[in-house]
């Protein structure tokens, strides 16, 4: 090769390696940059600071504190946590973090979407065939909750108006509450299209006890059990049958569980099971076994037992249940006169979500009389 073909060959080079070292530079750049991995909704409470996935049961009274933690992975360094929180507990394994909610490159921002998990319907009749359809559940955006890796505060429900203003009727936020978010990296806050973007788990884990649920329960009265609170918020269904059997099989063919075991599960709740619930803490307990206490009628917007008024803490209790055709009542409180009248207050769930009300809205306006039933101490 000539002296001038060599020089030549020098200038291509130099000028090839020239234009390609800024692409070169960019890229050796972006691969060493943090790349979003994995995202997971962790909850805390006041008695309980450590923030931990999955299912959380939490006492009347508690303060829950919501926030997200992510994975991240960087090239050659393999992959932490990131999350605002002291203490992080990841499926059950304490995990160190990084405790920040800055996202770790200065020149991007981290942004999340927080959003409830909520059944698309209220309540109604819940059949074999339409139980997929009327049990599914989307998401609905929080806007509530904030941008940040820790939540403003808890979220309100979003699937109906009418839902919202019956989990407003609950005490002490009682009720169960999905979460799910989405994390996204952008270079600006006010970027349509993210860089990256990782969610939690997805609504087919809904199930699973991994998916992030705070399930509160409520204090409500003596003889009502604390876990009657954690339905507050569901959807409220009657499962068609001609027994109770055949009535809890309603949900096997779609979910391959018992409408008894979706009830456990948080997922939907009619007026028997709110009632085996409150009365027993088992949405399954039978019903049948309860002490029958006889018939109270219903006159001059009183209830009367043996011609006479029943007295709270005589004939009637708080717990007691009282039943119209397929319909549960649960006794909470008297009004303060003394007597069981319709201006007296009581849980109940019909083809609703369940709410307290006062026994003259809960009750059919025909209705002249209710069995009187107890469970055993």
């Amino acid at each position: 090769m000539s002296a001038d073909s060599r020089r030549l060959l020098i200038v291509f080079a130099v000028l090839t390696a020239a234009v390609a070292a800024p692409f070169l530079f960019d890229f050796v750049r972006e691969s060493r940059r943090p790349v979003l991995a994995e995202a997971r909704v962790v909850t805390a409470t006041s008695s309980d600071p450590v923030f931990r996935s999955g299912r959380r049961r939490v006492a009347a009274g508690d303060e829950v504190r919501i926030a997200l933690a992510v994975r991240i992975e960087k090239a050659g360094r393999g992959a932490s946590w990131l999350s605002p929180v002291k203490a992080l507990a990841i499926d059950g394994e304490t995990v160190q973090h990084l405790q920040s909610d800055a996202w770790p490159d200065r020149a991007r921002t981290l942004r999340v979407f927080w959003f409830t998990v909520e059944c698309r319907y209220v309540g109604g009749v819940l059949t074999a065939d339409n139980a997929a359809e009327r049990l599914s559940y989307q998401t609905y955006l929080a806007p509530e909750m904030g941008r940040g890796l820790l939540a403003l505060r808890p979220p309100d429900l979003h699937n109906d108006d009418h839902l919202g203003e019956t989990a407003a009727a609950a005490v002490d936020g009682a009720g169960t509450v999905r979460l799910y978010a989405r994390a996204e990296v952008v270079e600006d806050a006010g970027d349509l299209r993210p860089l990256q973007g990782v969610t939690s788990l997805e609504l087919e884990h809904l199930l699973d006890p991994r998916f992030p649920a705070v399930l509160r329960g409520a204090e409500l009265g003596a003889g009502v059990h604390p876990a009657a609170g954690e339905l507050f918020g569901l959807p409220g269904f009657e499962p068609a049958g001609e027994t109770p059997a055949a009535r809890d099989a309603v949900t096997e063919p779609a979910f391959g569980r018992r409408f008894s075991e979706l009830v456990e599960e948080r997922v939907v709740v009619s007026s028997s099971t709110l009632a085996a619930v409150a009365a027993t803490g088992r949405a399954a307990a039978d019903l049948s076994a309860l002490a029958v206490l006889g018939e109270l009628s219903i006159g001059d917007e009183r209830l009367s037992v043996g011609g006479r008024p029943a007295a709270w803490g005589a004939e009637v209790m708080p717990g007691d249940l009282l039943l119209d055709g397929e319909h549960w009542l649960v006794l909470l409180a008297d009004n303060g006169d003394g007597v069981l009248d319709l201006a007296d207050t009581v849980l109940h769930s019909w083809k609703r979500p369940p709410a307290r009300t006062t026994l003259f809205a809960a009750l059919d306006p025909e209705a002249s009389g209710v069995m009187h039933l107890r469970a055993a101490p």
